[in-house]
């Protein structure tokens, strides 16, 4: 879909769309997963895309997140003993994520923020290393 812009152009309307997570987390691949599909669903690929927003509501402390309980509907028909086990395998891998991020962090800390970069930050047009060498976001 197209719009008239304020100086009389046709533009592409603007892309919106929100996706809610299950429960309170603070790991990318959680979050990832959540997105990377609103993402595809909304953006035009014929398109290229200049600004991306991303925003998080309902932010607490992780100390304050804790165990919420959780109910259930019992059926006759499914595995609980296997759900346990893949609840335990995830469990185990969000762990690994967490210890995974905090190490990637103090890194950071400790060497600078180019210490550790992902491979799309060294293609061509990539403006991660430039950023991270600003000071407040301008040349200085």
């Amino acid at each position: 879909k197209v719009k008239t812009d304020h100086y009389g152009r046709t533009v592409p309307k603007h892309a919106h769309g929100t996706v809610n997570l299950d429960s309170h987390t603070s790991s990318t691949r959680v979050i990832m997963d959540a997105v990377i599909p609103l993402y595809e669903r909304i953006v035009d690929r014929k398109l290229l895309v200049r600004r991306i927003y991303l925003t998080a509501n309902h932010v607490i402390d992780e100390a304050l997140a804790g165990e919420k309980e959780t109910y259930e509907q019992l059926n006759l028909f499914t595995d609980y003993m296997g759900q346990r086990e893949k609840r335990a395998e995830e469990e185990k891998a969000l762990e690994k994520e967490r210890k995974m991020q905090e190490t990637v962090l103090y890194i950071k800390k400790r060497f600078g923020k180019n210490a550790i970069l992902k491979g799309m930050n060294l293609e061509e047009g990539a403006m991660t290393i430039e950023r991270n060498n600003q000071i407040g976001g301008h040349k200085a």
